[in-house]
């Protein structure tokens, strides 16, 4: 497995992480835990485009060497 394999992987945590706290906010009732379930929804969504940025950037520099 190399380093892009790896940043795949993660990506796909990071959307089952979003999908977990997304299905969490769904069935919470009090305002509150909603609100911290959305934000950490919305976490995961930079995390997984810090790690597609990070990719493309591994990808880039890999093509010019």
């Amino acid at each position: 497995m190399d380093w892009l394999d790896f940043i795949d992987i993660m990506v796909l945590d990071e959307k089952a992480a979003k999908a977990k706290y997304k299905q969490a906010g769904r069935i919470a009732t009090d305002p509150r835990i909603k609100e911290l379930f959305r934000k950490l929804a919305y976490e995961e969504d930079i995390h997984m485009a810090v790690l597609q940025k990070f990719k493309k950037d591994i990808q880039a520099s890999t093509t010019r060497a």
